[in-house]
C-alpha cells in the first residue's frame, strides 16, 4: 500500500509540474536560453523521482520484467505520455536545439515547406497556390584552401601501405603524420621548380561530396550546406562538388589535372540536361579559383584559355555565389589535425617568409618547444613554399589598397565585440607597413637588407617572389604576378595576361549582364593584417656564408657545408617579434589585426564587391548585379557541436553553417523570394567608410591601375 501511495504521489507531482510548465510556456515554439538551467533541474528532478518510484515498485526487479511481461501500468502509461516527452524536451534544450526534430529545424526544410500553412483563401478571385523552395538551378560547389581531402596514388617506400588513403583530410592523416613526419612532408610537398608532383609521388584530390563535406570525422565543411540543399530537392544528379588539389597554382591545376576543362564540361552538361543556367557556389580560395575560371573560359585556346568565347559566361552561369572569398588575397586558414593542436595552415606572407603565423608565434613556451620539435619553422616554411596556391593568394592591389591603412583597427580589445573598427580611426588614413622591422634589427644587423626601412606591401611581395622561399629556382614567379597595374595594361590576347587572371584589380569581370554575383561573408572577428619582425643576426651571418646568391644577403639558399638538409633551404633568419604588444593599436604578439572573418581581412572580402557594384565601373563593364551581404559574428556554444561557433558564427569556415548564409544560398539556387529577401545589401561593418577613405587618398584605390 505504501509503494502504491508513493507511486501515486510521484505521478501527481509530475502531473502538477507538467501543468505548471504548460501554463508558463509561451505560445511561440522558440526556446529561451535563459530557461536552460531551470529545465535542466526539472529534467534531473523528474529522473530522480522516477528512480525512487521504480525502486519502491514491486516491478522494479529486473527479472520480473524479463520473465513475466505485463501490461503497462497506469503509471507507465502516464510516464510514456507525459514524463518521457518532458525528458526529450530537456535534452533538446541541453543540446541547444528546439523541441522539433532536427530535420524540421533546418533552414532547407522550413523553406521547402514555407507554403504548407497557406489557408488557400481566394484573393482577387484567384485561389492561393501553396509555394515553397524547390530545386531549380543546377549547382556546382567549389571548395576552398585545404578543405579537400588528398589521397595517395603513388608514394615512396615509407608510405607504400597508405595507397589510396588520405594523407590530408581524415583521421588517417594524423596517423600518417605521427608515424613518419618527414615522409609525410615529402609527400605533401610539390616540386617548386615545376609546381607539380615530385618524382615518385602522386597525391590527388578525393572525389564526390565526401571530398569536402567533412574535414576530419565530424568537423564539417560543406556538410551542413549539402544537407539543407537536399531538403529542397537537390541530390547527386543536380549538384556537383568540384574538388581539386588546393596545393597547385591555378595554371598547374589545368596542366596536370585538366581541372578547368572538367569544370567547363560539368557546367555545360548541367545546362544541357536541365535547360537552366548553373549557380557556382564557392568558398574561400574557391572564389579566386572561380574568378580565374571566368577569365580562362572566355579566352582563346591559343592564349591558354578554354575557348568558350566571350558569351559563354552569360549563356551558362546564372549566379556566382562567393562565400568568404579571398578576392584580394591573404590566406584563409584551416586547422591542422582539426583543432587538436595549435598548428594551422598559414596566412600567406608570414608563412612564406618565415613559416609562421599568429597561432604559432604566440603559443606558450612549453607548446612552442613541442611545436618546434614536431613541426618547426624551417620545416613548415620549406613545405609551404612548394605550394603554388599560396603565391596565388598573396594580397593583390599593392600599396594603393593595403598601404593606406583605412581598415586598421586601433581598439582596446581584439578578443570580442569591443574592439574598435574603422569608424573610430583618425580622419587622415594611417599609412602602415606590411612588415615592420624592430629598432634593434636596424641597429644591430649592419649587413642586413632589413636595416634600411620598413617594408610596404609591394616591398614585401617583391622580396617573396624573388626569394622564392630560398629555393634557387621556382616556377611561381613565372605563373603569377602581383603587379595589378601592369596586368590591367596587358592586352587580353597577350600570353602574359593569364598571370593576372586571379587578380580582379588587373582583370575586369567578363561581359555577362544577366549573371548575378553575391558576396556573402562574416565580419567582426579580429584578423591578421600586418606583422612586426626581428632578425637573428647569428643566423643571418651563417646564411650569408652559405648563400649562393650575393644579390640578397639574407637569402638562405642551400648551404654547401652540409648544415642544411639536402635540397632544402636554410631557415630564414627573421621571425615574428612576439614582444611587440600594443593593445591600443590592436597589436598582440607582433601581429596587427583588422576586421574580417578571422582568416581573411575585410579588405579582401568586400572591397572589390563594392567597386563592382558602382555605376559605370570599369571593372564591371556589363553592369553585372553585385550584392554584398555581411553577417556579424555571434558566437554561441552548442553542446551538440562544441568545437564550432554556432549557427550565427561569422568565422571563416563556420560561415558555411551560418543559418543566414544557408538561407541566402537556398533562395538563390531555388529562385524562391530572391528579390524580396536576398537582392538587398547588408553591410554591418565599416566597409563603405573604408572604401571611401581608400578611394579618396591621392595614392589609393583602383584609379592607380589606370594611371
Amino acid at each position: 500500500m505504501k509503494r502504491r501511495n508513493a507511486s501515486r504521489a510521484a505521478a501527481a507531482a509530475i502531473a502538477a509540474t507538467e501543468a505548471r510548465r504548460k501554463e508558463t510556456t509561451p505560445s511561440t515554439p522558440k526556446e529561451d536560453p535563459k530557461h536552460a538551467i531551470s529545465k535542466t533541474k526539472l529534467v534531473m528532478g523528474s529522473l530522480a523521482m522516477y528512480a525512487i518510484v521504480m525502486y519502491l515498485s514491486p516491478a522494479s526487479s529486473p527479472t520480473s520484467h524479463v520473465t513475466s511481461p505485463a501490461p503497462l501500468s497506469a503509471f507507465d502509461e502516464f510516464y510514456s505520455a507525459n514524463v518521457q516527452p518532458l525528458l526529450d524536451r530537456g535534452m533538446s534544450a541541453l543540446n541547444g536545439t528546439r523541441v522539433e526534430s532536427e530535420e524540421k529545424s533546418r533552414v532547407g526544410y522550413r523553406l521547402r515547406h514555407a507554403g504548407d500553412f497557406d489557408d488557400g483563401v481566394a484573393v482577387d478571385g484567384k485561389e492561393r497556390v501553396k509555394s515553397g523552395a524547390h530545386a531549380k538551378y543546377r549547382i556546382v560547389l567549389v571548395p576552398g584552401f585545404v578543405t579537400t581531402g588528398l589521397e595517395l596514388w603513388e608514394g615512396h617506400e615509407c608510405f607504400k601501405s597508405h595507397f589510396r588513403q588520405r594523407l590530408w583530410g581524415s583521421v588517417s592523416m594524423a596517423r600518417a603524420f605521427f608515424s613518419d613526419r618527414e615522409c609525410w612532408r615529402r609527400h605533401l610537398a610539390l616540386d617548386p621548380r615545376t609546381g607539380l608532383d615530385p618524382k615518385g609521388v602522386r597525391l590527388r584530390s578525393a572525389q564526390g561530396f565526401e571530398a569536402a563535406d567533412n574535414f576530419v570525422a565530424s568537423y564539417w565543411v560543406f556538410a551542413k550546406m549539402i544537407e539543407n540543399l537536399a531538403d529542397v530537392g537537390y541530390d547527386g544528379s543536380t549538384m556537383t562538388m568540384m574538388s581539386y588539389d588546393w596545393r597547385l597554382g591555378y595554371e598547374m591545376m589545368e596542366k596536370r589535372d585538366g581541372f578547368f576543362t572538367k569544370l567547363k564540361m560539368t557546367v555545360e552538361a548541367h545546362f544541357i540536361t536541365s535547360g537552366q543556367k548553373v549557380v557556382l557556389v564557392s568558398h574561400s580560395m574557391g572564389g579566386t579559383v572561380v574568378y580565374y575560371f571566368l577569365q580562362w573560359v572566355i579566352t582563346d585556346v591559343k592564349y591558354g584559355g578554354g575557348g568558350g568565347g566571350k558569351a559563354w559566361v552569360d549563356k551558362h552561369i546564372h549566379a556566382f555565389v562567393n562565400i568568404a572569398g579571398t578576392l584580394l588575397g591573404d590566406i584563409p586558414h584551416h586547422c591542422f589535425l582539426c583543432r587538436f593542436s595549435y598548428i594551422k595552415v598559414p596566412k600567406a606572407i608570414p608563412a612564406l617568409l618565415s613559416g609562421e603565423l599568429k597561432d604559432t608565434a604566440a603559443v606558450f613556451v612549453q607548446f612552442a618547444q613541442l611545436l618546434e620539435q614536431y613541426f618547426g619553422r624551417k620545416w613548415r616554411k620549406n613545405l609551404w613554399n612548394t605550394w603554388g596556391s599560396l603565391f596565388g593568394m598573396l594580397p593583390k592591389g599593392g600599396d594603393p589598397i593595403w598601404g593606406i591603412g583605412a581598415d586598421v583597427v586601433v581598439g582596446e580589445d581584439n578578443h570580442g565585440a569591443e574592439f574598435r573598427d574603422a569608424s573610430q580611426l583618425r580622419n587622415k588614413s594611417e599609412t602602415i607597413p606590411t612588415i615592420a622591422w624592430t629598432k634593434e634589427v636596424r641597429e644591430n644587423c649592419s649587413k642586413s637588407p632589413f636595416n634600411e626601412s620598413n617594408w610596404t606591401m609591394e616591398n614585401t611581395l617583391d622580396y617573396i617572389y624573388e626569394y622564392g622561399g630560398g629555393y634557387q629556382e621556382h616556377v611561381y614567379s613565372k605563373i603569377f604576378s602581383h603587379y595589378s597595374k601592369r596586368g590591367w595594361k596587358e592586352r587580353a590576347n597577350s600570353k602574359h595576361k593569364r598571370k593576372h587572371w586571379h587578380d580582379p584589380i588587373a582583370v575586369p569581370l567578363p561581359r555577362a549582364p544577366a549573371m548575378k554575383i553575391y558576396c556573402l561573408y562574416g565580419v567582426g572577428v579580429p584578423t591578421e593584417r600586418s606583422y612586426y619582425y626581428k632578425v637573428d643576426c647569428e643566423k643571418l651571418d651563417h646564411n650569408q656564408t652559405c648563400s649562393s646568391n650575393t644579390q640578397y644577403d639574407a637569402q638562405p639558399h642551400l648551404c654547401s657545408n652540409g648544415t642544411a638538409d639536402e635540397g632544402e633551404p636554410l631557415e630564414w633568419p627573421a621571425a615574428i617579434d612576439t614582444s611587440v604588444y600594443d593593445i591600443e593599436r590592436n597589436i598582440q604578439y607582433g601581429v596587427r589585426f583588422s576586421d574580417g572573418d578571422g582568416s581573411v581581412p575585410l579588405l579582401s572580402l568586400g572591397y572589390m564587391c563594392q567597386k563592382w557594384a558602382e555605376p559605370r565601373s570599369r571593372h564591371n563593364p556589363s553592369s553585372i548585379s553585385v550584392v554584398t551581404r555581411e553577417r556579424k559574428h555571434i558566437a554561441e556554444l552548442s553542446l551538440s557541436d562544441p568545437v564550432r561557433g554556432g549557427p550565427q558564427s561569422g568565422e571563416h569556415v563556420d560561415i558555411l553553417g551560418n543559418v543566414g548564409v544557408i538561407e541566402d544560398v537556398i533562395r538563390i539556387v531555388t529562385g524562391f523570394e530572391v528579390e524580396e529577401k536576398v537582392d538587398r545589401e547588408i553591410i554591418m561593418s565599416e566597409l563603405k567608410e573604408i572604401t571611401r577613405r581608400i578611394d579618396s587618398h591621392p595614392s589609393g584605390g583602383l584609379k592607380t591601375a589606370f594611371q
